[in-house]
């Protein structure tokens, strides 16, 4: 048990030091941590001469991966010798039991509001084929598909707390966001090549959570599954506990009905926005759903995060096993997630069931499922070591700024230019709707932005007036 709770792995790293030799160390570190994922051994021989075919590859005569260089890699990336466990295949109901049991010990200290949960899934969020919906994880790290997916990341308390999303898509800035910041997004967002989580981006959200926590003078316990993009990292306020290996079906929280329930309601606005804007022209639904770009999907992923129960958060961390004084099961927890979910179909229109149908061959409750298999990390990910070194570095280095802001929405325009006077005419319109209506969030709603754009518009007018033109003759 206490070999995958501390999840000694060698994602864990080092603030790292130029040695001059950076391309090297940078491919003999992924192919260790491609070995460890596929439960390779590795020995300090076997990191050498990869080191040396590296170094060949790079025409680089003077590295000579001495014991000096090894010792030093070692160090630099957190990598100990120890025994490697048993394969994650051969993990049974017993480990499960086991681990129950143990929990109350592994808790103890921690109140249940001070106990969370963390964990990734991978969101297809649109499409065009009812047949590309089910293309398993491994499928999805190149071509159309991998652009129209994204990794969401999601964090709750036992009893209910929600933690800001995390999403992570493959461009630094999509033309859909145009002079939107990511920092001015509702959520977090980060990007790479594939738009999986790793360790970089695990160990930002980490340490940004850290802080959060350090601020409101908590001490949390983070529950996590032992995925390699998942490094051990020492923290202030948070204690890591990681989940036994194969077994987060059965013992992780999110995985219990939370994810299902976000992505349930993701599907519904995904809906609901098709149907209304087949109302507003002759676009059919499949081109509809082409149109949907990230921001859509950002937006869509925090309104369902927040609109998700406080009690199907609890109930779903019951199911898995964290039970306390404080905190008892609620039974029987399946059927009442069940049921949560079922409520969420009634609450569908007539229209959108339909639409569920004809779009992806399924009933609306099983939308949740047509993504299930989506890789969040590249765990799965074979990769081809015999290829020459240069070509290897290239395609593992992280994406970038610099890089092109339209790689994952080739389909997607950038929003048409909307002068003040469009945007006033047109909030007039929506205020002249809500009263009709007699729709007072709505009302409220329309003037906190009028409120807004008025500021915006007279902020830009200050600007561009100098001091000195107050003053003239």
């Amino acid at each position: 048990m206490t070999d995958f709770e501390s999840n000694v792995s060698g994602d864990r790293k080092r603030l790292r030091r130029v040695t001059g030799n950076e391309e090297i160390n940078t491919l003999t570190w992924e192919w260790f941590q491609d070995a460890m994922r596929r439960r390779i051994p590795v020995s300090g021989p076997m990191l050498q001469e990869k080191a040396l075919r590296f170094a060949a590859d790079f025409n680089n005569d003077t590295f000579k991966a001495s014991s000096g260089w090894l010792e030093s890699f070692l160090s630099r990336n957190n990598i100990v010798l120890g025994s490697m466990s048993g394969d994650r295949g051969d993990v049974s109901t017993q480990t499960v039991d086991d681990w129950r049991k143990k929990l109350p010990t592994l808790c103890q200290g921690f109140e249940p509001k001070d106990i969370f949960n963390m964990d990734e899934t991978g969101l297809f969020y649109k499409d065009t084929t009812k047949k590309s919906y089910h293309v398993k994880g491994e499928d999805c790290a190149g071509g159309k598909r991998s652009k129209e997916r994204i990794t969401v990341s999601l964090c709750a308390s036992m009893t209910g707390e929600k933690v800001t999303p995390l999403v992570i898509g493959k461009a630094f800035q999509p033309r859909c966001f145009n002079k939107i910041k990511r920092d001015q997004l509702p959520l977090m967002y980060r990007n790479n090549r594939r738009a999986w989580m790793d360790s970089s981006i695990f160990t930002e959200w980490l340490k940004k959570f850290d802080n959060k926590m350090g601020r409101q003078n908590r001490k949390v316990l983070l529950f996590l599954d032992n995925a390699p993009c998942h490094p051990d990292v020492k923290l202030q306020n948070v204690t890591l506990q990681f989940l036994p290996p194969n077994t987060t079906s059965m013992t992780q929280p999110m995985d219990q009905g939370i994810i299902q329930t976000v992505k349930l309601k993701y599907r519904k606005r995904q809906l609901q926005h098709l149907l209304t804007h087949m109302e507003r022209n002759d676009k059919s639904a499949s081109t509809l759903l082409k149109e949907i770009n990230l921001l859509n999907a950002i937006y869509w992923t925090h309104q369902s995060w927040n609109q998700v129960e406080i009690s199907t958060i609890t109930k779903c961390f019951a199911q898995a096993g964290f039970t306390t004084a404080n905190l008892t099961s609620v039974s029987p927890v399946e059927e009442d997630i069940e049921n949560e979910n079922s409520e969420d179909d009634d609450d569908v229109p007539l229209a959108v069931l339909k639409l569920a149908k004809e779009l992806f061959d399924c009933e609306f409750s099983e939308l949740v499922r047509i993504d299930k298999d989506i890789a969040t990390s590249d765990n799965s990910e074979q990769i081809d070591w015999s290829k020459p070194a240069t070509e290897l570095l290239q395609n593992i280095q992280p994406a970038s700024s610099s890089d092109s802001s339209d790689e994952c929405d080739d389909n997607e325009e950038t929003p048409q230019l909307c002068t003040f006077a469009e945007a006033l005419d047109s909030l007039t319109k929506l205020k002249d709707f809500a009263l009709q209506n007699g729709k007072c969030d709505i009302l409220s709603s329309v003037m906190k932005t009028e409120e807004l754009v008025i500021s915006m518009r007279v902020g830009i007018q200050c600007k561009q007036a100098k001091i000195s033109d107050f003053f003239k003759n």
